[in-house]
């Protein structure tokens, strides 16, 4: 694999993980919205599971 490439894919993962991990440090809403509060926890859960899934797809782009 193209050495810029890979560097430029795992510069988008990076990219990608660091801004769910500061999805997850965003403060939670009023408890008086209660869609929104739904949202934050549903949007916390698929980012859990989604940032795991793109740490997976780095390392193995970094194995190449």
């Amino acid at each position: 694999m193209d050495r810029n490439l890979k560097d430029q894919i795992l510069s988008e993962l990076d990219s990608r993980i660091g801004r769910l991990q500061d999805h997850r440090q965003e403060e939670k809403p009023r408890e008086d919205n209660q869609y929104a509060v739904l949202n934050h926890a549903l949007s916390g859960v698929i980012g859990v599971s989604l940032e795991k899934e793109l740490e997976d797809l780095r390392g193995f782009v970094q194995g190449l």
